[in-house]
């Protein structure tokens, strides 16, 4: 059974992967006319040709074995079965070598007029034969490690392929699950006005049709820049402050040099939500809901604090402050934070903390 995915076919001869085999072969020749040399043999010409035809010779069989590569890589998970399929062709390929290495070496001494002296058949077959399985054998193990690692890596990028694609259809789906919560709450906000001054639930209506083609646009991306993000978040919390009047609810931004940074969408709106809900709901008095946009060095945070009645620890996680905190961790690890705590001055405040990106 194929158990490790075949690594991209045809393999490719890379210049890199060219250069090191040109290296090879010129130290391989080096050796070569260095035995010569010790042995008292003249190096030229023809030993240097003999030496580089062998080297030849060899280039063309290394490039035909490194062609058929691809055909053996599903078995890469499996070396013993790998090395069979390659290894089990050596006695053929020898041959092959020797017949291609004569064959050049008797051609070229003939167009000289030369003959080409040299051992017997039976001796040639078997020195060459066996010098050139061991050079086979080798690399066939160097061709196993580099189609292996290739094979590996490629697998590596599918895998995070597959992550990144999960994460981002997730996020997506975290995104989707927030509109209705959100459309649900805004439509009752709108049908309070409807009775008692239609002129503002018309409006209403009209900022809801901008906010969700906004909303719309932003569920398309996990992340958008903080200026979108801030837009979203003043319709939403007009929308809330014509619901429940002027007496109620005053808002106050401190976000005049907000940075140019991308943050998660939809991430600012639960946190003017949570505010409504658990302060503006609960008394009749005038509620101040102050949004901080602050950065400190690689830390953006965005705050919502209130001055209401509740403390944090006593409100339990919405649906939508839930759905935010699932979209930090799918985004950002651990490197992200929401807490809900009380003021000193009474009240609640909301803080989001997010790494800045480079």
């Amino acid at each position: 059974m194929r158990t490790m995915a075949a690594a991209a076919a045809p393999a490719p001869i890379t210049p890199r992967l060219a250069a090191a085999w040109a290296a090879f072969c010129v130290l391989m020749l080096l050796v070569g006319l260095q035995e010569r040399w010790y042995a008292g043999e003249p190096l030229w010409p023809w030993p240097l040709f003999y030496e580089a035809a062998s080297m030849a010779a060899a280039t063309l069989i290394a490039a035909w074995r490194w062609r058929r590569s691809p055909r053996d890589d599903p078995w890469l998970a499996r070396p013993a079965r790998w090395f069979w399929r390659v290894l089990r062709v050596t006695p053929l390929v020898a041959l092959a070598f020797v017949g291609l290495l004569y064959g050049l070496r008797h051609a070229v001494r003939a167009a000289f007029g030369l003959p080409y002296p040299h051992q017997p058949w039976p001796e040639v077959l078997a020195y060459e034969s066996l010098k050139f399985s061991v050079f086979y054998i080798l690399f066939a193990g160097v061709q196993y490690a580099l189609r292996s690692h290739r094979a590996l890596a490629a697998e590596r990028l599918r895998a995070e392929r597959l992550e990144r694609l999960s994460t981002e259809a997730r996020l997506a789906q975290l995104t989707q699950q927030m509109q209705p919560h959100f459309l649900h709450n805004t439509l009752n906000t709108i049908a309070a006005l409807v009775h008692d001054d239609p002129d503002a639930a018309d409006a209403a209506l009209l900022r809801l049709s901008q906010l969700l083609r906004a909303a719309t646009d932003a569920a398309r991306r996990p992340l958008h820049p903080l200026a979108d993000e801030l837009a979203l978040a003043r319709s939403f919390a007009e929308l809330m402050q014509q619901r429940y009047g002027p007496a109620r609810v005053r808002l106050q931004w401190d976000t005049d040099a907000a940075p140019a940074i991308e943050v998660p969408a939809l991430s600012l709106q639960p946190l003017l939500e949570n505010a409504f809900v658990h302060a503006v709901e609960r008394r009749a008095a005038l509620t101040t809901i102050r949004i901080v946009v602050r950065q400190d060095a690689a830390r953006l945070m965005l705050s919502v604090a209130d001055d209401g009645p509740g403390h944090a620890a006593e409100h339990p996680a919405g649906v939508a402050l839930a759905n935010l905190r699932e979209r930090l961790r799918a985004l950002y690890g651990g490197a992200a934070s929401l807490q809900l705590l009380p003021r000193e001055a009474g009240g609640s405040v909301a803080v989001l903390e997010l790494p800045v990106r480079g």
